[in-house]
């Protein structure tokens, strides 16, 4: 039985089953993050079972998987205890992909080159062009 099978058995959380199995590798949390390249503190939140410090559940599953690639150990166990959503957090957008950036009543008057005449008033190659006389 691995350490995870034990830890499994004993009712530890998913943050205390990887601590155990860095430990039982023998890497410091610093070296792990280096190996993974995330922050020391993404992985001490992850070990601590503080989700609230990290991004959303899809980031805490895949750095949990990531972590027990490296260690080599089943992750099975592992995301069984992390916390699951029921649903995504992304809204639902009734517009779609072609919704306007702007309110229609918000547009500007004109597009860029009648701004752009408002600030030069006259044609740019009157101050250095002149018709010969």
């Amino acid at each position: 039985m691995s350490e995870l099978e034990d830890g499994a058995a004993d009712g530890l959380t998913a943050g205390a089953l990887l601590r155990q199995a860095r430990e039982a590798a023998g890497l410091h949390v610093s070296t792990l993050a280096a190996n993974l390249k995330v922050p020391v503190r993404k992985l001490e939140a992850l070990e601590e079972d503080r989700y609230d410090l990290l991004p959303d559940a899809v980031f805490v599953r895949a750095l949990a998987s990531s972590v027990c690639r490296t260690l080599k150990v089943d992750p099975q166990p592992v995301l069984e205890r992390l916390p699951q959503t029921p649903h995504p957090r992304l809204a639902q957008d009734r517009d779609g992909i072609n919704a306007p950036f702007r309110p229609a009543g918000d547009v500007p008057r004109g597009g860029w080159f009648d701004q752009s005449r408002a600030r030069w008033p006259s044609p740019w190659w009157r101050c250095c062009w002149r018709p010969s006389s």
